[in-house]
C-alpha cells in the first residue's frame, strides 16, 4: 500500500474517533442514569459514575465493533440497525450477567430486568450512534 493512501486512511480514522467516543460516553451515561433511577428511585451522581464504568465494558466489546461496521454504510435511525443492536445487546447482557454472577444457567432469561436493560442499552446506543456517527458521506 502506498504511503499516501495509508496516510489518508489514518486521517479519515482520526476524524471519526471523537464521534465514537462521544457516542460511547453518551450511551454509558444515558443507560447508567436510567439504571440508577430504576434501582435507587432517585438521581444520584455517584451511582451514575459507577454504573457508567460498569456498562462501558459490554459496550466496548459488543456494540462498538458493530458500530464500526455500520459506519461503513451510514443510515440515520435505521430500524434494521436497531434490531441488530437489540440482538447483540441481548447476547452481551446475558454473557455479562452470567460471568458476573458465576451462573451460566438460562434463569437470567426469565427476568424482566434482563430484557429491560438489553432493550434500553440497544436503544441508547442506537440513538447516540445515529446522532453522532451515522452521517451520509459526501461524494468525493
Amino acid at each position: 500500500m502506498e504511503l499516501w493512501k495509508m496516510n489518508q486512511k489514518v486521517s479519515e480514522l482520526s476524524d471519526v474517533i471523537p464521534y465514537y467516543f462521544f457516542s460511547l460516553v453518551s450511551s454509558c451515561l444515558s443507560l447508567a442514569t436510567m439504571m440508577v433511577i430504576i434501582i435507587e428511585g432517585s438521581l444520584g451522581g455517584l451511582g451514575i459514575i459507577v454504573f457508567s464504568f460498569y456498562v462501558v465494558i459490554p459496550y466496548l466489546l459488543f456494540a462498538v465493533p458493530v458500530q464500526v461496521f455500520f459506519n461503513k454504510y451510514p443510515k440515520k435511525f435505521s430500524l434494521i440497525y436497531f434490531s441488530l443492536y437489540i440482538l447483540f445487546s441481548l447476547l452481551a447482557v446475558f454473557i455479562y450477567s452470567s460471568v458476573l454472577n458465576f451462573d451460566f444457567s438460562m434463569d437470567v432469561l426469565t427476568t424482566k430486568n434482563y430484557y429491560a436493560i438489553s432493550l434500553s442499552a440497544a436503544l441508547f446506543f442506537w440513538f447516540w450512534d445515529s446522532v453522532f456517527l451515522q452521517k451520509k458521506r459526501s461524494a468525493s
